[in-house]
């Protein structure tokens, strides 16, 4: 059921998307479509509060959320914390600058139940309409998008996780634009791509805002007719009781000045193949195995930027808005990068050669400095101004 509705809106989306961000009228039984996606993801909760943002968050039975409804996890068993919890203590790394601040730390759930942000009809046919227009696959651009990437791709035994800290900035983006920071790990090619991204989000059509959100994004068939943001389909399986996907990050780097960052993970399970979300040490929740169709291990892990949407001509900027210049207070930076490898040990890309990219160096950058020193061992910077950026 959830893939034939994501299969539905995903060509409500190609019938009803504008270049200029208008849109045409959606009939009564696409109204229809939308609450039954609505009432299958907004599950009913047992205590409710608002942020200060006005973002709606719900208690709900951790037994009971969205991801459970998704066919393919009607019999999936709930891990509460990953097995490599204690194995793999070297595997992420602590934040040694600014501490991040998330708004749900003064909230609480009562035990048993995880917070949902609820999802609006709004919610849902914009995240709809961007991520069936973004395609954002690890190596890939396409018109109105823009990609810088580090990639490792040439272990014969795959990548079972990939870590790193990224400074967190607001870029400025209009409506109909997105800029994001991000790592990920993915496997497949063409149309069997299955990929995880996690970072930050500038995205005002989806959040309603133009602040920096926490945001995952996954698919099993390059977006064909599974994946989403978030939660806005069954698939993310919430295990934290304070911090969830989708909401904004309080605390923000400035050019030239305080640095603030967040450590991420997206790690597998030796045992369940299920992949975990792992923030400022915090295991969110996980994606269960049984999702994907090609990700026992991934092919290829990333790091870097990307950004969508033209407006007037202009692409949106990336990271800070700077180009990189060796100096980690101009531009957005990973640093800390590694990845974990089979045998499920962390390692450094002290051999191997990555591979750099970017399809716009006129607008965006990226500058990979090997081991920059002893704090923040393997370090890449990226980012730019945007602006009339053709491909």
């Amino acid at each position: 059921m959830a893939n034939i509705l994501l299969f539905f809106f995903f060509c409500l989306a190609a019938n009803d998307y504008r270049v200029d961000g208008t849109t045409l009228p959606i009939s009564t039984t696409e109204e229809d479509e939308i609450k039954r996606h609505l009432n299958l993801i907004n599950k009913p909760p047992i205590r409710s509060f608002q942020t200060e943002q006005g973002y709606i968050v719900d208690c709900i039975d951790i037994h009971k959320q969205p991801a459970f409804d998704h066919p393919f996890l009607k019999n999936h068993k709930l891990q509460r914390k990953p097995t490599f919890l204690e194995r793999r203590k070297h595997a992420f790394y602590y934040v040694t600058n600014k501490t991040l601040d998330f708004v749900l730390e003064k909230f609480s759930c009562p035990k048993g139940y995880v917070p949902i942000r609820r999802t609006s009809k709004d919610d849902l046919i914009n995240e709809i309409k961007t991520t069936s227009f973004a395609h954002h696959h690890l190596a890939q651009s396409f018109p109105g998008n823009h990609l810088v990437a580090m990639i490792m791709d040439n272990r014969e035994d795959g990548y079972m996780g990939v870590n790193g800290h990224i400074n967190v900035y607001q870029p400025k983006v209009r409506k109909y634009q997105m800029s994001i920071a991000q790592i990920a790990v993915q496997n497949g090619e063409s149309n069997g791509i299955n990929t995880i991204l996690f970072g930050w989000q500038v995205s005002p059509q989806i959040y309603h805002n133009k602040l920096t959100h926490v945001f995952v994004l996954w698919t099993s068939d390059s977006f064909r007719t599974t994946g989403c943001y978030n939660m806005m389909c069954p698939g993310f399986i919430q295990i934290d009781p304070h911090f969830t996907i989708g909401l904004p990050i309080i605390n923000l780097s400035t050019y030239e000045g305080p640095q603030f960052e967040i450590s991420l993970s997206i790690s597998q399970d030796s045992q369940t193949k299920n992949w975990w979300l792992v923030a400022q040490n915090r295991h969110i929740g996980y994606f269960p195995a049984a999702l994907f169709s090609n990700l026992s291990t991934a092919n290829r892990v990333g790091w870097g930027g990307r950004v969508s949407g033209v407006m007037k001509g202009q692409s949106p900027p990336m990271g800070s808005g700077h180009f990189p210049d060796g100096d980690l207070t101009h531009a957005c930076f990973i640093r800390k990068i590694s990845y974990v490898v089979s045998d499920g040990s962390t390692e450094e890309p002290v051999q191997d050669v990555p591979k750099l990219g970017g399809d716009n160096p006129q607008c965006y950058g990226l500058k990979y400095f090997g081991f920059l020193d002893p704090q923040n061992r393997f370090t890449l910077q990226f980012g730019g101004p945007g602006g009339s950026c053709a491909i």
